[in-house]
């Protein structure tokens, strides 16, 4: 046995502790780094993050799956072929083609909605042919009635007050074949609204739901042919359906518009009101607009810059009191006993001068013939319309032209005046509403025209 004392050399101990120091540090140093690492990312995780810029979320548009719902419906009246002849002998003479069919009349109420997804009720008539299938809809507008409830068009009652007399229009094209409806417009018979006049969106949606309303009447049946639709007005109601054209794609995809035709249409709000100065036989008209944008849009428009004083005073009670019948005795012919000097003058520069800015802007976005739309287009125009001059429809082509995707016309009738342009053209627009219904081409020029 070997009893001698293994040692090791002192330069060898010096080595030793040399490597056992720096694996300490080497240890230490690898966990001073992953405590730094954890302590960084606990950090990173638990400080509070920058505020970023948050893109709001569009608030989705309501729903208006039920627009044109038929809320309540009367009792059909059935009119012979003899009897759809006598009533439109009251406003077709010559003009009138014999009754094909007889008619039936239905009047009812819809749903609509405001542009802001309140829904809202309106009132129509419905005239369709007896014993016809696959009936053309006619989406028909009145012009000017009035604002009251009391001058709804499905009010009127022309042996006591004769505004148009509507239904001899709508018998007539029903007699001939067509599935009309006539509505309406938006705040007539609501007593919690009154109606706005010349607000385009509100008309258009009129005249587009109460289409879906005739539509939903014939639910089940083969009474329409909804491929062919065509929407049409007199006067206001020419303003109406070409809105109603302008939206359609937007609000009311469903619906092919074939054709749209005005009958001395306004197409032009702030010209048809500046048209006072040029023997436009319609003082009413700017009171009228008035008392409706104000109310629509929340404007506070000074009337003492506008309006003599007897017509300011009362304004509102006196448009909602008088219907289309006793409007020009009221209001006069004479522009400078309704409005003020001053706001003549800005109207002769457009309105560019003095304090009306706002409600030039108010005119101009209610205008219509801009808009890029498919249907076909015709403008019956009278030649002696003191109303809705033939100027503003010269104007109106020269904005539809560009922008029409189907054939457009303007036909200006040599005897016509505003009252008996839709008599004088009826035949000729029978005719384009049967091309187009028969895929036909008609007239697209582009110009005015003289039958």
């Amino acid at each position: 046995m070997d009893n001698t004392r293994n040692t090791s050399s002192p330069t060898t101990l010096v080595v030793k502790r040399r490597l056992q120091r720096t694996r300490r540090r080497l240890i230490l140093t690898t966990a001073l780094v992953i405590g730094v690492m954890i302590v960084f990312e606990a950090y990173s995780v638990l400080r509070p993050q920058p505020k970023t810029p948050i893109t709001p979320i569009a608030k989705p548009k309501p729903a208006m799956v039920d627009a044109g719902k038929i809320l309540s419906q009367s009792t059909v009246v059935n009119f012979t072929p003899e009897e759809v002849e006598a009533l439109s002998h009251q406003n077709y003479t010559t003009h009138t083609p014999k009754p094909v069919f007889g008619v039936a009349k239905t009047e009812l109420q819809y749903r609509s909605y405001l542009e802001d997804g309140t829904p809202i009720k309106v009132y129509a008539r419905v005239y369709q042919p007896v014993g016809k299938t696959s009936a053309p809809i006619f989406g028909f507008a009145t012009g000017t009635v009035g604002v009251g409830d009391q001058c709804a068009p499905s009010l009127e009652n022309p042996a006591k007050a004769n505004w148009a007399n509507y239904q001899s229009h709508m018998v007539t094209y029903a007699g001939q074949g067509y599935a009309t409806v006539i509505t309406d417009y938006e705040g007539m018979r609501d007593p919690n609204r009154i109606h706005h006049y010349m607000v385009g969106a509100l008309e258009g949606r009129a005249v587009l739901d109460s289409v879906r309303a005739l539509i939903n009447l014939n639910q089940g049946t083969d009474a329409l042919d909804a491929s062919h639709v065509f929407l049409g007005g007199y006067s206001q109601g020419g303003h109406s359906a070409f809105w109603a054209d302008q939206i359609a794609e937007d609000y009311a995809p469903e619906l092919g518009i074939s054709g749209v035709v005005g009958f001395g249409p306004v197409m032009d709000v702030r010209q048809t009101l500046a048209d006072i100065l040029h023997s436009a036989n319609i003082n009413w008209f700017g009171p009228y607009v008035l008392t409706s944008y104000a109310d629509y849009y929340r404007d506070d428009y000074d009337l003492t810059t506008m309006l003599q004083p007897r017509f300011r005073q009362n304004l509102r009670s006196d448009v909602l009191s008088h219907c289309i019948d006793t409007n020009l005795s009221y209001w006069g012919h004479t522009p400078s006993a309704v409005y003020t000097p001053e706001f003549l003058a800005s109207l002769r520069d457009g309105l560019n001068s003095g304090p009306y800015r706002q409600f030039k802007k108010r005119l101009d976005i209610n205008i219509v013939g801009s808009a890029k739309t498919d249907s076909a287009k015709l403008i019956n125009e009278g030649a002696h319309d003191n109303v809705v001059l033939p100027s503003q429809q010269e104007a109106a082509m020269k904005r539809i032209c560009p922008n029409s995707q189907g054939p457009a016309q303007l036909r200006v009738w040599p005897s016509a005046t505003h009252y008996s342009t839709m008599a004088i053209s009826l035949a000729d627009t029978l005719l384009w509403m049967s091309n187009l219904t028969n895929d036909i081409p008609v007239a697209g020029t582009c110009v005015s025209t003289k039958p």
